[in-house]
């Protein structure tokens, strides 16, 4: 079970900040955004100093900062007219800033910045900037702090993307929005010392425990208990939707406008990627739509030959270049281009469009993913542990690493999806004061996500080797030299 998951990881994810061989023109244009962000980051730290704090604006930074750049075939129209709004917000908060500084007669600390923003401003312009300003800036940084850096921006960037999944399933959350932007925030602290920015790293790791908790924690409530399952891999059929990405809510809107559309021809809704999370909750497991999942190895290919619609969700993070697109949808803030936007959560255009595509022809003989996910095993052996070291494993790790550790009480999560049991092991562990080992022997985007909300536990960390494929190397860096993370 876990080389199917091996494949997503190693083949399909490109998950990361700077990776999987992005065009250097995209990630000038990253580089253009993320410096948005942290001027903005930096003027609303120092507007909290005199007691402002604009929800509003904070949301947009919030989005904002859960997006990724990868893809050459981005939409340069959704780009810059992103880079102008905040441009906006920046001039806006900067102006309030001098303002409260001049009427308290503070000192003001003003960015240096020389980004021009102008209505016609193209994205040659802005690629120029960056390759001549910002990256000359960040060769000025050393090795260490760059490093720190990186790791900052890819985890308040997770938090940021839990912080929206959250929203949209509670419009009234905002508990950790500033908290966010103050992290991120750091990176523009050349002069902060590196001890200080570890500290605060180390310190920021318990938010992102807390919005990974209560994100599960909403999915229990409205999707109920994860549960093992028996997942169907190979397509009937019939016309089909696939669902790509990893939003459990944009699935969930997919699945009640067909109930409520009640077609008078059967669809058949697949998941792609992440969301093959979905069929562990009984909502969606019990879906009379929802068919299975297919995929598991190369995404521009498994779109290429998708028979029917298909739906790219808001956190979808993967390379789609070279594939031809004519009926894929989405939901993203910065879509690509020649894909057809949802827009106020309206799927019907998706509906009718897979009606107009034949569908697949007929059934293939149906494969199945067997995947137990049993928490109450794994309650059973925390319950019976005592005063000896625990050995956590996520995964298959080679046997020569945890040879010294045989004589040890071992428990093993037969699946990646458990992070959450996991995380809930581990506080677990703590509260009784038990020595916590812990591997993971697969590095993904999941396990990277897992390793920064346990940054400021004592435990030993494991981790299998990254490609750089996947994982910005400055990232493993930071986790090997500053974290000790041990790399195997």
């Amino acid at each position: 079970m876990f080389d199917y998951f091996k494949n997503i990881a190693e083949k399909n994810s490109c998950q990361s900040i700077g990776v999987c061989s992005v065009h250097p023109s995209v990630n000038s244009l990253y580089e253009i955004l993320l410096a948005q962000l942290r001027d903005i980051s930096y003027y609303l730290v120092k507007l909290k100093e005199f007691g402002f704090l604009n929800a509003n604006i904070m949301d947009v930074v919030i989005e904002s900062l859960s997006t990724f750049l990868i893809n050459t075939s981005f939409n340069q129209t959704k780009y810059l007219n992103l880079i102008k709004k905040l441009q906006n917000i920046k001039e806006e908060t900067k102006d309030k800033y001098t303002n409260y500084c001049s009427v308290h007669k503070f000192p003001c600390e003003i960015i240096n910045s020389d980004l021009k923003i102008k209505e016609n401003t193209t994205i040659s312009e802005l690629i120029n900037y960056s390759q001549n300003t910002l990256m000359n800036k960040q060769k000025d940084c050393d090795r260490k702090k760059q490093r720190l850096f990186e790791l900052i921006t890819l985890q308040a960037k997770l938090c940021a993307i839990n912080i929206v999944k959250i929203k949209k399933l509670d419009k009234s959350f905002n508990e950790f929005d500033y908290d966010v932007i103050r992290f991120f925030a750091l990176t523009n602290g050349y002069s902060i010392r590196d001890e200080k920015i570890i500290r605060r790293i180390k310190e920021f790791s318990i938010v992102s425990a807390t919005l990974k908790e209560k994100l599960n924690s909403i999915y229990k409530e409205k999707y109920g208990n994860k549960e093992s399952a028996s997942i169907l891999t190979s397509p009937q059929k019939g016309h089909s939707i696939l669902v790509s990405g990893d939003d459990l809510d944009e699935l969930e809107h997919v699945l009640k406008t067909l109930e409520e559309y009640d077609p008078k021809t059967p669809i058949n809704v697949y998941t792609n990627g992440a969301l093959i999370l979905a069929h562990f909750y009984p909502y969606f497991k019990n879906n009379k739509f929802l068919k299975g999942h297919l995929g598991k190895d190369n995404t521009e290919y498994e779109f290429s030959i998708f028979p029917g619609s298909i739906l790219i969700t808001k956190n979808f993070i993967q390379k789609i270049d070279t594939l031809y697109r004519g009926e894929i949808f989405s939901n993203k803030l910065i879509s690509f281009e020649k894909v057809f936007d949802i827009e106020n959560d309206n799927y019907e255009p998706l509906i009718n469009s897979c009606l107009n595509i034949d569908g697949y022809d007929k059934n293939q003989e149906k494969k199945y993913l067997k995947i137990t996910y049993d928490i109450k095993e794994i309650e059973k052996a925390l319950e019976n542990t005592e005063n000896e070291e625990i050995i956590l494993i996520a995964g298959k790790p080679d046997d020569n690493h945890i040879e010294e550790y045989k004589n040890k009480k071992i428990i093993t999560f037969n699946c990646p999806l458990e992070e959450d049991i996991m995380i809930k092991s581990i506080k677990y562990l703590k509260e009784k004061n038990i020595k916590t080992t812990i591997f993971f022997s697969q590095c993904n985007l999941s396990s990277i996500d897992t390793i920064l909300s346990l940054l400021n536990e004592e435990i030993t960390i494991y981790l299998a080797q990254c490609s750089s494929f996947l994982i910005n190397p400055h990232v493993i860096e930071a986790l090997k030299e500053d974290f000790s993370v041990n790399i195997i």
